[in-house]
């Protein structure tokens, strides 16, 4: 008898205290979810606030990035051009100077071909209006 009074007894306190931790833990999630609510709100606020002084540093680094990206692409489109000038043209420079003197030789047609092609793909490097920029 004493026994099943303690069965009882145990049954109803484990019972409370289960119920107990689940309503603490409900709370638990509901305050959690509560800061994290609070937070992103301060988030959004402050991005709502950023100073003129902000966005202008922004759009600054931004075009920064943009310049140093668009400078490297034309530095190695410079950079391959000039390689394939020497490559294509070192054969006649090397020929040149071991064999001619340009007061005592006429240019070989297809030497000056060469060179005229090779010229024409250095100039597209340079912009469209240089030469026409008064300084």
């Amino acid at each position: 008898m004493i026994q099943s009074i303690l069965l009882v007894i145990l049954s109803i306190t484990s019972t409370t205290f289960g119920f107990l931790f689940y309503l603490q833990r409900k709370k638990t999630l509901q305050v959690i979810a509560q800061i994290l609510e609070f937070i992103m709100i301060q988030e959004s606020q402050q991005q709502e606030t950023k100073t003129d002084k902000d966005k202008a540093n922004e759009d600054f680094l931004k075009f920064i990035s943009d310049s140093r990206d668009w400078a490297y692409t034309y530095i190695d489109e410079v950079q391959a051009t000039l390689s394939k000038f020497i490559t294509d043209i070192e054969p006649e420079i090397n020929y040149f100077k071991e064999y001619g003197d340009l007061a005592s030789m006429s240019p070989n047609y297809y030497s000056m071909k060469k060179i005229a092609g090779a010229y024409e793909e250095l100039k597209k490097l340079l912009p469209e209006d240089y030469g026409k920029i008064d300084t």
